[in-house]
């Protein structure tokens, strides 16, 4: 790996951690060594139940799990992470997580209430209860609110979903609503059955122009089953660096693991829109690229079959809490 090494560097709960310990490199210049102490993102899964039905989920067979993660175990493994300073920033994931909006708001207030206000704080959520992001009372203090919407068609977009997921005018209203609308992101999975095409990902940002949201992903989907595989499409495909609506700014790259790019589109009615793309290698990492902690309250280097268990505390019989749906 170049002059890089990753060593074992990180000890929690007793226990070494190989973490990567260099930084992407930006437009094809060398890898450099991260400076210590070394630290790493957190995601957390406040439950893996979803209402919707995507058939390019790397989550499908858990999806109609109700249970949610215990928060006392949480604040245990939350306190320990914060106490050994090794925590860059946290996203939080699913399943849904807005499934359970009190808590969901319970993990936020404690997450700030442990690393205080400057933690980075993301939310992923196909949108489903987010007229209810007024109940998280800091949601103002989240770094950003990342919406899955992977058409600008209501209508396809709900057949991706399998659901009623919210439409234009209801994010319009929900957007609208947030004085600082960069909260918002929308994240778009590039398919050829759908935002496949370099005129697709214009009509998308137009869109996005049209609700209010300032930044948009377009993520081309990890191969899982024969679905994603006949219908995946590299943002490299479809990225018209000719196109004077677009400037592509900077580029980055990780090994085999993954590689992004970074630009500004030009709406046609000249709205700037922050725009990234991102592609996940097949490649597989030795070292925790991020740490986990699951709704069956297991903190992880990841979240693949081989990751390892840092922390495990077995539920006690009548515990498991049920998520409201």
């Amino acid at each position: 790996m170049e002059s890089i090494k990753v060593s074992k560097n990180i000890n929690i709960f007793g226990k070494e951690v190989m973490v990567k310990n260099y930084y992407c490199s930006e437009n094809c210049n060398p890898y450099e060594e991260k400076e210590k102490p070394l630290k790493i993102r957190l995601s957390i899964t406040p439950t893996s139940f979803c209402g919707a039905a995507c058939p390019f989920c790397v989550a499908s067979g858990t999806t109609d799990k109700k249970d949610c993660l215990d928060t006392k175990k949480l604040k245990t493994v939350l306190t320990e992470l914060h106490r050994k300073n090794v925590i860059s920033g946290i996203g939080i994931t699913g399943g849904e997580p807005f499934t359970d909006i009190l808590l969901l708001n319970e993990i936020v207030e404690m997450i700030f209430d442990i690393f205080g206000l400057e933690i980075e704080i993301s939310i992923n959520t196909n949108g489903i209860g987010l007229h209810k992001l007024e109940q998280i009372k800091r949601y103002l203090f989240i770094h950003a609110i990342h919406i899955s919407r992977h058409h600008y068609d209501d209508k396809l977009n709900r057949k991706y979903f399998g659901t009623v997921v919210p439409g234009e005018e209801e994010l319009k209203e929900i957007v609208g609503k947030v004085k600082d609308k960069r909260l918002f992101v929308f994240n778009c999975l590039l398919l050829r059955d759908g935002i496949g095409s370099s005129g697709e990902i214009k009509n998308f940002l137009e869109f996005a122009g049209r609700v209010g949201v300032p930044k948009v992903g377009f993520i081309t989907p990890m191969v899982i089953n024969p679905y994603t595989e006949k219908n995946q499409v590299s943002y490299r495909e479809l990225f018209d660096r000719k196109d004077p609506a677009f400037l592509f700014t900077n580029g980055y790259q990780d090994f085999g693991f993954c590689h992004c790019i970074d630009g500004v589109y030009a709406t046609e009615d000249g709205r700037l829109i922050k725009i990234y793309g991102r592609e996940t290698g097949c490649a597989t990492a030795e070292y925790a690229r991020g740490l986990v902690y699951t709704a069956d309250n297991k903190l992880k280097t990841g979240y693949g079959r081989d990751a390892i268990v840092i922390y495990e505390e077995k539920q006690a019989r009548g515990e498991t809490r049920i998520c409201f749906s």
